[in-house]
């Protein structure tokens, strides 16, 4: 019996981008240091939603202080910056250096630009806007010392 010889098989094999999804998230009070419930329930967020979120829990999350992100990069290390007396300018570096690369490890975020500071005390206003895969939006963050 013979079998044909196959030298060479094609495909043709489209590479199309995906949108990495966003997944959800669960909305939480900063200052109360609560998840917010609706009847007994946590509240889910979806969507851009969720991803601003996260992105509040990132920058709200000191790196390296709670043992259950412990071998995962989670987080950022401003903390000290805030109250400090450093260089205004070097403080500012810094909290878009530490933000910039945590808030990048997300794939749906490509960079964030148009920064703005606003320093009260040992508080700081920061506010950016995030690009996405597809599209942008502005966000801020309270962040006190």
């Amino acid at each position: 019996m013979m079998l044909p010889k196959i030298t060479e098989l094609e495909f043709n094999i489209e590479q199309t981008e995906t949108v990495p999804k966003i997944g959800k998230s669960f909305l939480f009070d900063f200052e109360k240091g609560e998840f917010v419930l609706e009847n007994g329930k946590m509240v889910e967020l979806h969507g851009i939603d969720a991803l601003k979120m996260w992105i509040e829990k990132v920058i709200q999350t000191e790196k390296f202080r709670f043992e259950i992100y412990e071998g995962i990069d989670y987080g950022v290390t401003i903390e000290d910056l805030i109250g400090s007396n450093l260089p205004r300018a070097f403080i500012e570096a810094e909290i878009k250096r530490e933000v910039t690369s945590s808030l990048e490890t997300h794939p749906y975020i490509q960079d964030i630009t148009n920064w703005q500071f606003v320093r009260n005390g040992k508080r700081m206003s920061v506010k950016f806007q995030v690009i996405t895969v597809d599209g942008a939006f502005d966000q801020g963050v309270n962040l006190v010392a």
